[in-house]
């Protein structure tokens, strides 16, 4: 019965904060919020991000980081090159694989 309980607040919590926001689009965000949001989405993609890059395997390695910060590198020289985000992640998947055979092979 408890366990009922605390997914009914859940829920109702979180219908509570999507009703809120959906009475308050009327208002005027502060211009502190205006300034603040466009910022929000890089941030959020940075913290999933960087993660992956510097402990892919969760902890830290030489055979794990490399090759993926070799590929994170190529990935946004061929981006800021071209322009094209499919050819980017083509060319960073084709490092990482790359850089990760050689090393294999290199040890």
């Amino acid at each position: 019965m408890r366990d009922w309980l605390v997914l009914l607040a859940v829920g109702a919590g979180t219908y509570l904060m999507r009703v809120a926001f959906l009475l308050s689009h009327r208002a005027a965000a502060l211009a502190a919020v205006r300034r603040t949001l466009p910022h929000i989405g890089p941030a959020v993609l940075g913290a999933l991000v960087l993660p992956a890059l510097i402990l892919p395997s969760g902890s830290l390695s030489l055979h794990a980081t490399a090759p993926t910060l070799i590929a994170a590198a190529a990935c946004v020289l061929a981006w800021r090159r071209t322009r094209s985000t499919p050819l980017a992640l083509v060319v960073g998947l084709v490092t990482a694989w790359t850089a990760e055979a050689a090393l294999w092979a290199w040890t």
